[in-house]
């Protein structure tokens, strides 16, 4: 092997990882959500499977147990006392467990997160950022993979800015 293919073979994996990243982050950092089971708790009981018929394997899968959190900005939106679109500053989050077990232990919940930017922020992703993981290590918004990946899903809940859970779905609107 030449020079050249061995510097080929190095920088791609990084160029890859460029392109990929999701440190466009624009919302706050992680300790924005760290007291979130102090929210108002927008699910009465736990989600389980799939009840926007969008799920498919994602967050857990349909054997997941799932509760949301929204923060004090997003909260009146999201009980139907303030219209859509949520404020800038709302953050969502949510908990999705594997099986009833870990969801009755508490146990390693795997956090998917919302955060809604300041209008024309991230065009592209109706000015949301979404975030895996309670350290916000995999972020994304504008054209960024995971963004494209996370709101491809939530434009079926455009109505309700993007959020699948809130005071409409429960009252069966």
């Amino acid at each position: 092997m030449n020079l050249k293919t061995s510097a080929v073979i190095l920088l791609v994996p990084l160029i890859l990882v460029a392109c990929m990243s999701t440190s466009d982050q624009l919302g706050p950092g992680a300790t924005a959500w760290s007291g979130y089971k102090n929210w108002y708790k927008a699910t009465p009981e736990p989600n389980t499977g799939d009840p926007t018929g969008f799920l498919g394997n994602r967050h857990e899968g349909l054997n997941a147990y799932r509760d949301i959190y929204v923060n004090s900005i997003g909260e009146p939106t999201n009980r139907g006392q303030q219209g859509f679109p949520y404020s800038e500053g709302t953050i969502i989050v949510k908990e999705s467990f594997n099986n009833r077990d870990t969801y009755e232990a508490q146990r390693n919940p795997e956090l998917t997160i919302m955060v809604k930017l300041a209008q024309g922020t991230s065009p592209q992703t109706a000015d949301w950022e979404y975030i895996l993981g309670a350290a916000g290590s995999r972020r994304g918004s504008g054209e960024s993979g995971q963004a494209v990946f996370c709101h491809s899903c939530h434009t079926f809940a455009a109505a309700t800015d993007y959020s699948f859970i809130n005071s409409h779905f429960y009252a069966g609107e």
